[in-house]
């Protein structure tokens, strides 16, 4: 809890959308030293989650667990911290922040650790200060206080600055897990975006808990990041809402894509993308489930063993076994090329569709109100097309 006795006035005052309604709140110095980061910050959401894997919990200690969240602070995005602490020592804190009297930051974790530095290195004592609104979690619920961290963290462009994989874990947080608070239409709302594409983000982040419990480690969200899953990912989401999979076909579709992510190497959302037409065709995804049938228990087996996962919470990441790869690797690079070739044999086929009815688009009333000019240029296009049929038919032997 903040000393109130240590906390200034100063002269000016920040608007703040908060209950619905837009107040003017004033700003106060607060000592560093009385406030403490969020850990539920979601710009530090897999550090955390990187964090908690080797350990059971946060130092006790409030200067102990900050100093642990300031390096998290700097690894996530080292060149805005250090725009913004080249900013502040110039020009000093221009935005107030927004904190809780009992000392949590709401807005200005970034601001805060520049802060922080600054005072460290001796820049002088102006330094030792944050400029804030301070608000009593009492009078709000905190549906209300994360909507105006939404609102502040959304308000300008240049400060959507997420790592996506800590973006789709704000998501998860806030929208799908038992106790989110939002509905999609309410968070569309506060980030300034539209339901579609919070329904979208909503099913890319349900993918990544999927993905994180088939490899055995469910919520470790750091490991998502390690392994930059944010373009495999949503690239798995646009194949698996296709109506071509049906729905008794979903699962094996998920799972040979998520098989396909552990164990490729390089660009892994091309290999993906790549995957797109092999795992929407039945007869191919169901041939691809039977040569895998065996390789994929072996990978189930293999996520959950101990030591597994011993290794993963010292490395951040989960690996296939060599031969599990290779066969996944070699089985899906099998079938992407095949169907690869076997769309490219089609291609014939699928342009004299699209001629076919590009000619039935062709108005038979119209033509008879042609004029003899124009009847005379449509027969000659007439003759012509029906040279290339001759031709064509010529090709394939047909009478």
């Amino acid at each position: 809890m903040i000393d109130i006795n240590l906390v200034e006035k100063t002269e000016e005052t920040k608007n703040l959308i908060i209950k619905c309604k837009t107040q003017l709140f004033p700003v106060v110095r607060i000592p560093l030293t009385e406030l403490q980061y969020n850990k539920l910050n979601g710009r530090i959401a897999t550090w955390i989650s990187e964090y908690l894997s080797d350990k059971d919990s946060f130092p006790n200690n409030p200067q102990e667990a900050n100093m642990i969240i300031e390096g998290f602070i700097q690894s996530s995005n080292s060149e805005s911290l250090k725009k913004t602490k080249n900013n502040i020592e110039l020009f000093e804190q221009q935005e107030a922040a927004v904190v809780l009297k009992n000392g949590v930051i709401v807005d200005g974790n970034r601001r805060f650790t520049a802060l922080r530095q600054l005072s460290r290195e001796g820049k002088g004592q102006k330094f030792n200060y944050i400029k804030a609104v301070l608000l009593d979690s009492e009078d709000y619920t905190p549906k209300e206080i994360k909507t105006l961290e939404l609102n502040l963290q959304h308000a300008k462009e240049e400060r959507v600055d997420y790592d996506p994989i800590d973006r789709l874990v704000d998501i998860y947080r806030d929208l799908i897990s038992d106790d989110s608070p939002f509905t999609a239409a309410e968070y569309a709302r506060e980030v300034d975006s539209t339901e579609k594409a919070v329904l979208q983000d909503m099913e890319v982040a349900q993918l990544m808990i999927d993905y994180l419990k088939y490899i055995g480690q469910p919520l470790m969200f750091h490991i998502a990041r390690q392994q930059k899953l944010d373009g495999p990912l949503r690239e798995a989401q646009r194949i698996l809402k296709s109506k071509k999979i049906d729905e008794q076909d979903y699962k094996d579709a998920r799972d040979i894509i998520f098989a396909s992510i552990a164990s490729f190497d390089g660009d892994v959302t091309r290999k993906v993308r790549d995957m797109k037409n092999v795992v929407q065709d039945s007869k191919m995804l169901s041939d691809v489930i039977e040569e895998l049938d065996n390789t994929l228990d072996k990978m189930d087996k293999n996520f959950r063993q101990q030591d597994v996962a011993k290794a993963a919470k010292e490395t951040h990441t989960v690996n296939v076994p060599t031969e599990q790869k290779t066969k996944v690797i070699e089985v899906a690079t099998k079938y992407t090329e095949r169907k690869k070739l076997s769309s490219a044999q089609k291609a014939p086929i699928e342009s004299l569709k699209k001629s076919l009815d590009r000619i039935n688009d062709v108005d038979t009333e119209a033509v008879v109100r042609m004029s003899a000019d124009d009847i005379e240029e449509f027969s000659e296009y007439l003759d012509r097309i029906q040279e290339r049929v001759n031709a064509m038919k010529g090709l394939t032997n047909a009478d």
